[in-house]
């Protein structure tokens, strides 16, 4: 008994794209999983540490920075963003993005929290606080990135507060150009969020993997690549041949 192996030549054509696009999906997945079990390591470590000062000069760069800062200023509490489709424990609603006026000028936002949408579209949850000078402190990240981003004109309409579907730095600066103006700058180009044990907040879980822990992103990726294995061992099963 011998054994011929001979796919036809279009089958070559559909296998390797596929293989390709399978096993991608699959490290992507892994590079998930990889960032945030790393990213929760540095934010652990950050909130066990002492605060640093936030101004506009200090303010982080890099995005796998989470440092554990302190800043004093004003919630500037008319002019807010609710940053839209944020579940909690199965309930949709919203993150509370409140900005704060530093004390050297710099524009600062402050995600304060979730809170639960009433069901009602039309209205917006309580999210009011004063003016007072205060001093808030908390992690700091990048501005959260979807992972589909859907045209959107974020800079329209009037009413406050404004809800938003993750805006960038460039939407955070035209929806605060008048506040800006007279910095010429946009908002600092980062998120605090606020420790838990501060006033003024809603419910703040900032752990980076509470919806899908990095073990999901890892069976997510053993999934792919088992497709992979899968499809390569039909392929070969079905075009080997047995030859009496």
């Amino acid at each position: 008994m011998s054994y011929r192996f001979r796919p036809p030549s279009w089958s070559w054509f559909a296998l390797f794209p596929a293989l390709a696009l399978l096993i991608a999906l699959g490290s992507w997945q892994m590079q998930r999983g990889f960032y945030k079990a790393q990213m929760q390591a540095v934010m652990d470590a950050s909130s066990a540490g002492p605060t640093q000062p936030l101004t506009r000069d200090t303010a982080p760069a890099s995005e796998r920075e989470a440092p554990h800062l302190q800043a004093h200023g004003r919630y500037l509490g008319t002019r807010q963003l609710l940053l839209d489709n944020q579940g909690n424990d199965g309930r949709p609603g919203y993150h509370v993005w409140t900005p704060l006026r530093l004390d050297d000028g710099a524009l600062l936002m402050v995600d304060r929290g979730w809170v639960a949408e009433d069901g009602d579209r039309s209205r917006m949850p309580e999210t009011s606080v004063d003016a007072t000078p205060r001093e808030v402190s908390g992690l700091w990240r990048p501005l959260p990135q979807p992972g589909l981003r859907l045209a959107a004109d974020a800079c329209a309409g009037k009413n406050w507060p404004r809800v938003v579907q993750y805006p960038v730095a460039g939407d955070l600066r035209c929806l605060y150009a008048d506040l800006g103006a007279d910095l010429g700058e946009a908002p600092l180009a980062g998120l605090l969020l606020l420790d838990p044990a501060l006033n003024d907040g809603y419910v703040r879980d900032w752990r980076i993997n509470a919806a899908i822990p990095p073990q999901r992103h890892y069976a997510y990726a053993a999934q792919w690549y088992a497709f992979a294995a899968t499809l390569l061992f039909l392929f070969v099963k079905l075009n080997l041949r047995r030859i009496s």
